[in-house]
């Protein structure tokens, strides 16, 4: 989709993990910049959003998080960039408060720099505005992974359970990584201990009213050197990967 969205939010991505899967495959940058091809999984990320009309991107950044600045400072583009780096590890919850200072909407997409899944941006945040809601997350069918998070719904498509890293069943949804959040919310998440956005904050949320979206894109991720693999395979063969980056412009910010 090219389309682009009329005021349009902020997205967030995660790049403050360690890594620890990758380390025999990556021991020398965040994982998000792991190269596929002649360029970072982080721009397969990025591009897809920055083409449905996304102009500001905010990085959470924390594991070498030097590498970022130094990769895109010789790749300059159309849309501004923002580093938001933690000094010591926050949690994925506690990373997205890090970061609110520098956020300038009211709504805003958070994506994780270790996946990738092609969304309509235009129906997740319709699904958002119609369904009131507070959080919403991009929902993918299950696969055969075992440390994807499982989601389960009620008939309204609001949340009603989330069980991470356990076997799939038959029933229920991937977490695909992709979520939008109001300001508000994001406001609330503690400040004074690490916070996981998986485990800690989003089940706290569930009374507040979230609710997914069901998208029928594929789900990749390169936690693992074979999926890592995996995907540089798939990125040589589709066509739709080689192309991502090719018109790709950034402006970057302290």
């Amino acid at each position: 989709m090219n389309a682009n969205l009329t005021d349009a939010p902020d997205l967030l991505v995660l790049c403050g993990g360690q890594g620890t899967r990758l380390r025999s495959v990556l021991s020398d940058r965040p994982k998000p910049l792991a190269m596929i091809g002649s360029r970072p999984f982080i721009e397969f990320v990025i591009t897809p959003f920055v083409r449905q009309g996304i102009r500001r991107v905010v990085l959470c950044t924390g594991h070498l998080g030097c590498q970022f600045e130094e990769w895109f400072a010789d790749h300059s583009g159309t849309f501004e960039l923002i580093l938001s780096q933690e000094a010591t590890p926050l949690g994925t919850a506690g990373a997205i408060r890090h970061a609110l200072q520098r956020i300038t909407s009211d709504t805003v997409i958070v994506a994780n720099g270790d996946s990738v899944c092609d969304i309509d941006l235009r129906k997740l945040l319709a699904c958002h505005t119609e369904k009131k809601a507070r959080a919403t997350l991009a929902l993918t069918n299950t696969d055969r992974r075992n440390d994807v998070g499982i989601v389960t719904m009620d008939a309204q498509d609001r949340i009603t359970a989330f069980r991470e890293k356990e076997p799939s069943r038959s029933v229920g949804f991937h977490n695909a990584g992709i979520y939008v959040f109001d300001r508000s919310l994001i406001e609330l998440i503690p400040t004074t201990r690490p916070c996981s956005l998986e485990t800690d904050w989003l089940p706290a949320l569930i009374p507040l009213g979230v609710y997914g979206c069901i998208n029928q894109g594929a789900l990749y991720d390169i936690g693992t050197p074979e999926r890592l693999t995996e995907f540089r395979a798939i990125a040589r063969s589709d066509n739709a990967f080689q192309e991502i980056c090719s018109s790709t412009r950034l402006v970057m910010r302290a």
